[in-house]
């Protein structure tokens, strides 16, 4: 079987387009969407000509088999995680300030008050996001796969943190390994390729090249869709030769903004 992967699509409705072009060249039999289709942060991206949540969200339901909520997804619809990594959020998270929040949270979670624009969704689609998952686990032949935003226990990915080595992952594998899974893969990172986490090592595919997939405990992460600042693509993985790789979109790379870093 031939599937499919997009994720952090961040409203941007021309270079999804785009993405389901290049999987229905590759002939993909699923595709499935690590979230993060909304979410419009105004430093990182730069295509307010093409940004349309509403048009993202329906699109998605027609193409995709399967679709993962991100962090961006619930914050526009200001829904708590159900996985919080620790977190003790209180109950009226949403309605406090910026600086409040800040304080709260120790600068250990990602806050967008202060350059996310709406994503203006319709009521039908705000229903949609709070009722998709944080992973799901989906099997295909002897293949069992965990998909979902980032790793546990931030699964969908609200802290500021990434994941360099084998060891941050372990809880993770734990997690997959709960669930019989042998294979996660995930978004979020908005990587340049793929990175490859087993349990002693940690390696990077580059765009356009395939790489083999073993029975061992295996997570990855990949490329976002839309256009930013990293180079953007989509993945596509066949598990009959246990095979992935992550193909290009070739949009220019956006320039963040030099205001952002004062």
């Amino acid at each position: 079987m031939i599937i499919g992967i997009i994720s952090d699509i961040h409203e941007d409705i021309k270079r999804l387009k785009e993405a389901f072009i290049i999987l229905k060249k590759q002939k993909c039999d699923k595709i499935v969407c690590l979230g993060d289709f909304t979410g419009y942060s105004v430093p990182y991206f730069g295509y307010l000509d093409s940004r349309n949540a509403h048009k993202v969200i329906n699109l998605l339901k027609n193409k995709c088999d399967l679709i993962i909520a991100g962090n961006h997804d619930l914050y526009s619809v200001k829904k708590l995680p159900k996985h919080r990594a620790g977190i003790n959020y209180p109950r009226n998270w949403y309605s406090l300030d910026y600086r409040t929040k800040k304080r709260i949270s120790k600068n250990k979670i990602h806050l967008y008050d202060h350059h996310h624009l709406s994503a203006m969704l319709t009521k039908e689609d705000e229903k949609f996001i709070r009722k998709l998952p944080e992973y799901k686990v989906k099997k295909y032949g002897d293949l069992k796969i965990l998909f979902s935003h980032y790793a546990y226990p931030d699964l969908v990915g609200t802290k500021k943190y990434e994941l360099q080595t084998p060891k941050d992952v372990k809880k993770h594998f734990a997690f997959m390994e709960k669930h019989g899974c042998t294979l996660g893969i995930s978004g979020h990172e908005h990587y340049y390729g793929i990175r490859v986490f087993t349990k002693d090592r940690v390696r990077r595919v580059q765009f356009k090249r395939s790489t083999k997939l073993t029975k061992n405990m295996t997570w990855l992460f990949g490329p976002n869709v839309a256009k930013s600042y990293e180079a953007n693509g989509v993945m596509v993985l066949d598990t009959d030769k246990m095979e992935i790789k992550a193909i290009p979109l070739k949009s220019k790379i956006h320039k963040v903004p030099k205001w952002k870093y004062l």
